[in-house]
């Protein structure tokens, strides 16, 4: 069993802001919830970044994770938004598939300019999807370069159906000493394609939310919500959606953001196993079943009439909180 922990785990999911720089991909990973590839040419500027990274500093965030895609792909943007994110007092990490460590030398070369931009965590994959492409050696010499540079590293193993490979994967990062976090396989983007068997529960079977992390996406669209589905509008159809970079409303942002935190706080009065249970406009929440609890969250939050219930409530309660500018 692995003992490794999730580096980003060191701050609040609501202390955190993950940007997804691009969805432009050296490969095409079966189960990325995002579809990024070689074909996807969507991509922020740094202009965008900037105005991203300095809005979340006003909003009290303390730590941002770029993503993609693959961000190695543009180290010169990359490394110009990352000194930005340091200058302003946040702690980065970045992920990647690790398609550039070919060697202890390439690696150290390809990862310094990411170094000395000031990131402080490298967050990796190794899984079945992505040794299709690359040998899962790559993966452990770039976190043995992410460690000799001062960097905290991660290793992300995602199960398959393909259970030699998986097996083979597991032997070779417990041989050379690398633990790794095992993370389920998400039924969203080309991920849904993958699943065969759906087990749906009530909404008090359902786990709590542990994603509400800010999140920019490559497309400029913004939501509260880390693990996105750009294959479908649902969640352009709920306040998990806060609007676009590209024509930003602080002040709608900050209270669509705030609404969904809340549905999701134990202490709040709109927390939605509370609101399901006593409220009579979720009542029939109650006796359906959900495969996740993001299919839930969709179900729930795409109604107008009961997100207008539930902004009457926290206004009732004095819960909703001033817009950050």
């Amino acid at each position: 069993m692995s003992t490794a922990e999730a580096i980003w785990d060191r701050f609040d999911a609501r202390d955190r802001v993950a940007i997804n720089f691009t969805l432009t991909c050296n490969i095409a990973c079966a189960h990325c919830i995002v579809e990024s590839s070689p074909q996807r040419t969507e991509r922020l500027t740094v202009d965008e970044v900037r105005a991203a990274l300095l809005t979340a500093k006003r909003a009290g965030k303390k730590h941002v994770t770029f993503s993609g895609g693959e961000v190695f792909l543009f180290p010169k943007p990359m490394c110009e938004v990352i000194a930005y994110g340091r200058e302003l007092g946040l702690v980065v990490d970045v992920e990647s598939n690790a398609f550039w460590a070919r060697d202890e030398r390439i690696a150290a070369l390809k990862l310094a300019p990411f170094v000395e931009a000031g990131i402080a965590g490298l967050s990796l994959s190794a899984d079945a999807y992505h040794v299709a492409y690359f040998p899962v050696t790559r993966t452990i010499t770039a976190a043995r370069a992410g460690r000799a540079a001062g960097l905290l590293t991660e290793i992300n193993f995602c199960p398959s159906d393909q259970t030699a490979v998986d097996a083979d994967i597991r032997a070779a990062l417990t041989e050379a000493g690398e633990p790794f976090l095992v993370n389920e396989l998400l039924d969203r983007g080309r991920g849904a394609d993958l699943h065969q068997v759906v087990v749906a529960r009530k909404v008090a079977d359902l786990p709590d939310c542990t994603s509400l992390t800010t999140t920019v996406h490559a497309t400029g669209d913004v939501y509260a919500c880390c693990e996105l589905d750009i294959s479908t509008d649902a969640m352009k159809r709920t306040p998990v959606f806060l609007g676009s970079i590209r024509s930003h409303d602080a002040a709608a942002h900050a209270e669509r953001e705030q609404l969904v935190s809340a549905f999701y706080d134990p202490a709040s009065p709109i927390y939605f196993r509370r609101i399901v249970e006593d409220h009579p406009e979720f009542a029939e929440l109650a006796v359906d079943t959900f495969a996740t609890i993001c299919d839930f969250c969709m179900r729930a939050l795409s109604d107008p009439v009961k997100v207008e219930v539930l902004r009457r409530i926290l206004a009732e309660h004095g819960s909703a909180q001033p817009a950050m500018s």
